[in-house]
């Protein structure tokens, strides 16, 4: 391997891993937003949304997520919709995604325990009102290690947006391996980059977010 290839091999890492991080972060952002509509949505009381979020659910769980890409990209423009790869990826993962965190959400909503919900109706709290000051933020506090698997997911899944003509970190390897022909460096380059990428990324975000709000709900609750 001579220095120019060197060269263009590490700006085509740098450049896979910049894209993997934008999509990743922008993906984990529609999926966390997604995940809390369609989780409040699957627990709701009245049956018709019930149903729409087990079907959401059920839907972009029971597929794959490489199929639900070529749908968004090559099928969606024969009915008019056009839509640009990044577009695609974004919405794509953070869509399915979304299928598994509204689970996480519902579960962690059920799994509060009934005397909150008795306590709240007994000081005359809206449902809403409920939700938003007593209930949700003990379910968020119960989810976040599950979330923090789901957006290692999503940053996963990124390496699947070759096929949507996107090159990122996994496909920016493979073009530096095809061309210098050293397919165990870079390949164990792309192989440890996405573990670093979790360690160093999502996981000290989500015990951040754990610690800070476990501080927040000692504070209420000595209060």
């Amino acid at each position: 391997m001579n220095e120019f290839e060197l060269g263009f091999s590490v700006a085509a890492l740098a450049k896979g891993v910049a894209t993997t991080l934008i999509i990743t972060l922008a993906a984990s952002l529609v999926t966390t937003a997604l995940g809390l509509i369609v989780g409040l949505i699957r627990v709701s009381r009245h049956w018709p949304l019930r149903w729409l979020g087990i079907a959401y659910i059920e839907f972009f769980r029971g597929t794959s997520l490489l199929v639900q890409f070529y749908w968004w990209f090559f099928v969606l423009p024969f009915f008019g919709v056009f839509l640009s790869p990044w577009t695609v990826a974004i919405l794509g993962l953070g869509v399915n995604g979304s299928g598994y965190g509204a689970e996480y959400v519902r579960a962690a909503i059920q799994a509060v325990d009934r005397g909150q919900y008795e306590a709240s109706t007994a000081l005359n709290f809206k449902r809403m009102t409920m939700m938003r000051r007593i209930i949700l933020p003990q379910a968020i506090r119960a989810m976040l290690p599950a979330w923090g698997n789901l957006l290692n997911g999503v940053l996963m899944g990124t390496s699947l947006v070759f096929f949507i003509t996107i090159t990122e970190f996994t496909t920016a390897a493979k073009q530096a391996a095809d061309a210098t022909g050293d397919y165990l460096l870079f390949f164990a380059v792309a192989l440890f980059g996405y573990y670093i990428m979790a360690r160093a990324l999502i996981r000290p975000f989500v015990r951040w977010l754990e610690r800070r709000l476990s501080r927040g709900f000692v504070r209420q609750a000595s209060a």
